[in-house]
């Protein structure tokens, strides 16, 4: 009996011998695949991160792509948008972080045009959705000042035009006031350079008759002409007079590039919204191409400015039968 178990015991050692040879190689085999899947997973990890997320967020909205040399899409389309539809302020170089993406946010300096003062706006870009904070409607952005620009302007009674009158009157000669001013009728690029020329303060922005007015609402919209700004190469070639520096390179007269500086404005704007890339005013991305369709039938005309002047120069504006009626905006000391 021992010896037939012994027999019977050899093939079970034979037996567990082969299988741990074959535990060994699913062993090996399975650590070669995880191997590999470790490898497979790091290259495709990388090629995610450096190949196939930058390719996704080509196809939106980079804040820091450049069409025009030295200066971005971004701050490009924020520097036409506040020129239109910004009275009293022009953006400056923008910050972006990314957060995600193709999401950043943003930091955006505005100047005022008027005591060239520094305020920072914020705002986010997600996925080509430009967002801006309340600055550019609340208070602080002037915006609210035109209210009256928006609806058909109600004539000021004698009365108040009297205390206006008694008002500037008081204040003594150092104080510089911004103010809105409102003509007797549309002028013309030629008429807006005549008054300037008399005028003794600065115009820093002028409203442009953009469409018909209605009885429902008016959308402020112009451009600041004549404060300086930010040059941006090379743009001028596919958008003429962009840059406003009144040069012949363009065979027109300075009435003529007023109204194409206004004119590219908004033609760069109404490009970059059919892009998707854009700031559509109002919520509204018809705006550019009603505003375009109006200026072409009925030119470039202005019905009121914004300027910056002494209360002795607004009291002889007031007198004058070009001005229809005056709004004061903003006042400080001049100690220049």
């Amino acid at each position: 009996m021992e010896d037939k178990d012994m027999f019977e015991k050899e093939p079970q050692w034979e037996q567990s011998g082969e299988i741990r040879k074959i535990q060994k190689t699913i062993r090996r085999r399975n650590w070669k695949i995880i191997s590999v899947s470790v490898i497979l997973a790091a290259v495709l990890l990388v090629v995610s991160v450096f190949g196939i997320i930058p390719w996704a967020e080509s196809l939106y909205w980079d804040p820091d792509e450049m069409t025009y040399k030295d200066r971005t899409d971004l701050e490009i389309t924020m520097h036409a948008y506040t020129e239109l539809f910004t009275p009293g302020y022009d953006s400056a170089f923008i910050t972006c972080h990314r957060i995600g993406f193709a999401s950043y946010e943003l930091q955006i300096p505005l100047i005022s045009t008027a005591t060239g003062k520094l305020c920072r706006a914020n705002g986010s870009l997600e996925k080509n959705v430009l967002q801006l904070d309340e600055l550019f409607d609340d208070p602080e952005g002037k915006n609210y000042l035109f209210e009256k620009w928006r609806l058909p302007s109600v004539p000021p009674t004698p009365s108040e035009m009297e205390v206006l009158r008694e008002r500037l009157r008081e204040l003594p000669e150092y104080i510089r006031l911004e103010a809105k001013v409102e003509f007797t009728e549309d002028q013309s690029m030629e008429e807006l350079l005549d008054f300037r020329e008399k005028f003794c303060g600065d115009v820093t922005w002028v409203a442009v008759r953009a469409l018909e007015l209605s009885e429902e609402w008016y959308p402020i919209c112009g451009m600041d002409p004549f404060t300086g700004g930010t040059q941006y190469p090379n743009i001028d070639w596919d958008y003429h007079c962009f840059n406003l520096r009144h040069d012949l390179r363009f065979g027109l007269t300075e009435a003529e590039q007023l109204a194409q500086h206004f004119i590219s404005l908004v033609q760069y704007s109404a490009d970059q919204v059919e892009k998707g890339r854009g700031i559509a005013p109002y919520d509204d991305e018809m705006l550019y191409t009603e505003i375009l369709d109006y200026v072409e039938e009925n030119g470039v005309k202005t019905y009121g400015v914004v300027v910056t002047a002494t209360p002795q120069t607004l009291l002889e504006l007031l007198d004058s039968e070009l001005i229809y009626a005056i709004w004061l905006i903003d006042g400080w000391i001049d100690i220049e």
